[in-house]
């Protein structure tokens, strides 16, 4: 992990306590039990006690680029967005709040070894485990949680957590976010009734260097009372479609100074960085000039940034497995995503991956299951979807059809390829016996195996003219296909049928069919086309992404903008950190002269 500029750290922290157990128990060591009822006496800094603060008051948090732009031009009325009105909280923000806590150890019933600890937080009720049973950590395209996957570890009398796999939540709360792709350290240690936390967070999309945060907790004589936070979701403005997503174009910010000037402060110390976290940030502040402020306030250049987010697709020449929920699993490796669904009839694919590891695909779907493959659902033509489709398809048996004799004669047993009818057609030039052969052509395909319902539903001209999504519906699953990807923006190939509009339209329709747990957490599950697993928070948040683009291009195409200016005014400036590119099959530039070419087009 990075470390800070200068001798900046040493710890301290809040939560909890135990050994970790293992091979070798060590007891738990003596005075540090923090269960128990919290409350946060006053706050370090009163005008954050709610973590949020002020619009545009930024300073000392070290945000890069990316973060400032998103901030300014993120309104609190996108907090009316029916998928931003229960978001939960990530750590460490999850701490920084007016609420109770409540702590307590989790033990092994039968040995009473300690195996994690756990948390509560009246403020949108969110509850966190730390596991201290060396588990690892899930694997890169695991489901992402607010609370995220912790772990945790004695060093003395003080307990080290490491936090992965957070959803996008929020650094400050007045639109300062942490991305999905940040990591967490905390330390937890406990004076008497109080507990102090320390934490350090990595951000390699929002943050320019990791970012520091302690606060203190009180512990409660009595149990307080106020521990429900419940949140449902629901129309907030009847004038306003699922398209409209509320944001402050480039510039248009009418709240930028309000802060500074309220305390009387130079512009350029509310907008944040890393050098605002130093001492002789002072001096430099009051030598600022009011242009050097503004500057800030619009990208900086006219070149794109290239993503600084892995693509957590397993690149190691073998076939990875992973439970997504129930009876259905995620096979990576070979290009795209690849979902199974296994049961008393056997499997059912939706996709294929490029086909370069077939034959281990094959074998990844024979350790789940010793009955045949019966079914494959294509969610498109692309080769990394459809090249494994031959290989499947003969190692497969779709006993409905080939079990029984035919005019005298057996017919060939191998797997049923299901898609849309433009799918079939544009796989023309490739080997037949890997096309479709059970064709739809709108609305849906339905279907009823391994005692589930599936709906295959159509997505006009989305990402093309042929692509659909699979939604199982006894385990709630969605498979989007490249509709929804967490690795890179939006693809929509024209030539082939795919449209910005189309896209949206498909995207509002996967969210019209989701539902959440609990504040964005659980609930359907979405297997996107490439990334990792998600539910549907994740997507709400690509919807969005791609309508706040579309509407900064609309706005320059209204003001006569060519597609040179577009692309120099950096449109996509706090979203190219995490799903831009400069090279390869679908770059940045790429995707802006997409959204531009649709609504000329639509224009026209």
């Amino acid at each position: 992990m990075k470390m800070f500029k200068g001798a900046l750290i040493l710890i301290s922290v809040l939560l909890a306590v135990a050994t970790v157990p293992g091979q070798n128990v060590a007891p738990l060591p003596a005075g540090i039990d923090i269960s128990g009822s919290y409350f946060p006496p006053r706050h370090q800094d009163v005008g954050l006690g709610t973590a949020a603060g002020m619009l545009v008051d930024y300073g000392g948090i070290p945000i890069n680029e990316a973060a400032r732009i998103y901030a300014l031009t993120w309104p609190a009325n996108r907090m009316t967005v029916r998928e931003q009105q229960c978001m939960g909280y990530v750590p460490p923000y999850m701490y920084i709040a007016p609420g109770n806590y409540r702590l307590w150890q989790d033990r092994d019933p039968f040995t009473q070894r300690l195996r994690a600890i756990k948390s509560y937080a009246s403020v949108a009720e969110g509850e966190r485990t730390i596991w201290l049973d060396d588990r690892p950590h899930p694997p890169a395209n695991a489901e992402h949680t607010f609370p995220g996957f912790a772990t945790g570890k004695f060093e003395g009398d003080i307990l080290t957590v490491q936090t992965t796999h957070m959803k996008r939540g929020w650094i400050r709360a007045n639109g300062v976010p942490q991305s999905d792709q940040a990591e967490l350290v905390e330390w937890f240690i406990r004076h008497g009734d109080r507990l102090t936390h320390f934490s350090v967070v990595t951000d390699p999309v929002y943050l320019a260097e990791p970012m520091s945060k302690s606060f203190v907790l009180q512990r409660s004589v009595k149990d307080p009372i106020g521990w429900l936070y419940a949140c449902d979701d629901a129309d907030q403005i009847l004038t306003r479609n699922d398209e409209n997503v509320p944001q402050f174009l480039y510039g248009q910010n009418p709240y930028v100074r309000e802060y500074a000037d309220k305390y009387k402060i130079p512009l350029i110390g509310a907008l944040g960085g890393p050098e605002t976290m130093y001492p002789e940030f002072a001096a430099k502040m009051k030598a600022a000039t009011d242009a050097e402020a503004m500057a800030k306030i619009l990208p900086a250049s006219d070149t794109p940034k290239a993503a600084v987010v892995r693509d957590p697709t397993p690149n190691d020449g073998e076939i990875h497995t992973l439970q997504v929920r129930d009876n259905i699993y995620l096979l990576t490796g070979d290009g795209a995503n690849i979902a199974v669904q296994i049961g008393p009839q056997g499997a059912l694919l939706v996709d294929t991956g490029t086909g370069k590891l077939a034959d281990k695909v094959v074998e990844a779907v024979k350790k789940l299951t010793d009955l045949p493959i019966q079914f494959v659902m294509n969610t498109s033509f692309y080769p990394d979807h459809t090249g494994g489709n031959l290989k499947v398809h003969l190692a497969g048996a779709d006993l409905t059809l080939y079990g029984g004799n035919f005019g005298g004669g057996a017919m060939p047993r191998a797997a049923t390829i299901i898609a849309h009818q433009n799918v079939q057609t544009r796989m023309d030039g490739t080997p037949t016996e890997g096309w479709p052969a059970d064709t739809y052509l709108s609305g849906r395909r339905r279907k009823f195996f391994n005692q589930e319902g599936i709906d295959m539903f159509y997505m006009p001209n989305a990402i093309t003219d042929g692509d659909s999504i699979v939604h199982f519906r006894k385990a709630d699953v969605i498979v989007t296909g490249d509709i929804f990807t967490t690795t890179r923006y939006p693809f929509f190939d024209v030539k082939s049928g795919g449209s910005l509009k189309g896209e949206l339209q498909a995207l509002n329709y996967i969210l019209g069919k989701t539902l959440y747990e609990h504040d964005e957490d659980g609930g359907t599950l979405i297997i996107p086309g490439h990334g990792y697993i998600t539910n549907e928070f994740e997507v709400s948040e690509y919807r969005n992404m791609l309508v706040i683009v579309r509407d900064r291009v609309q706005g320059m195409i209204n003001k006569g903008a060519t597609l040179e200016q577009v692309k120099a005014a950096r449109v996509t400036a706090d979203y190219d950190d995490r799903y831009g590119a400069n090279t390869g099959p679908w770059t940045t530039d790429m995707f802006i002269e997409a959204v531009y070419t649709s609504l000329k087009q639509a224009k026209n």
